[in-house]
């Protein structure tokens, strides 16, 4: 019997913002009676949505903290870098480029914005949009030649942050050891 209500204390808690209330208290050891009074909210305008909350942590943290966990890339920028020697400084970017071009690849599946290769022809369409082309140089010339390709992402697929609000701005997280 204790598994069943279990299972209908977790489902009903999970669907339903009154039964959460109601358990919470029963767990607390508080009165569920006095749990159980209905909250009156001021009602919404008509045609304003109810604000949202904004996300505890932003994505570019999270990005941050992904570029970090997997290649490192903030202790290497933080690094000072003058008691070093290039080599060294090289030996070190290397798998930090590489692992970071990986999570830039999982995250955003990058491509070109044109496919031509630098230094060959393209035709930039009449509409083309500013972010995605960039005229260098004088001309009328509706073709040009390719300096940069540009880049796109053709996915955003960041994590979500499910850690606490008070831990957002963490990056990574200090290590001790015993």
């Amino acid at each position: 019997m204790a598994l069943g209500t279990a299972f209908r204390a977790f489902f009903g808690s999970l669907f339903n913002s009154e039964t959460s209330a109601r358990v919470q208290a029963a767990l607390d050891g508080e009165d569920a009676t006095e749990q159980a009074t209905p909250r009156i909210e001021a009602p919404q305008p008509a045609g304003e949505p109810a604000a949202a909350k904004p996300p505890a942590r932003s994505e570019a943290l999270t990005l941050l903290a992904a570029l970090q966990r997997e290649a490192r890339l903030v202790d290497l920028m933080q690094e000072k870098l003058e008691q070093f020697s290039d080599a060294q400084v090289g030996a070190a970017a290397r798998p930090c480029l590489q692992q970071s071009a990986a999570v830039l690849e999982r995250v955003f599946a990058l491509a070109p914005v044109v496919e031509q290769a630098e230094g060959e022809r393209v035709a930039v369409p009449e509409d083309a949009s500013p972010a995605a082309y960039q005229w260098i140089g004088e001309g009328q010339d509706p073709t040009g030649q390719v300096v940069h390709p540009g880049w796109r992402a053709t996915r955003v697929d960041l994590p979500q942050w499910t850690g606490r609000d008070s831990d957002a701005r963490i990056i990574a997280p200090a290590q001790v050891k015993r």
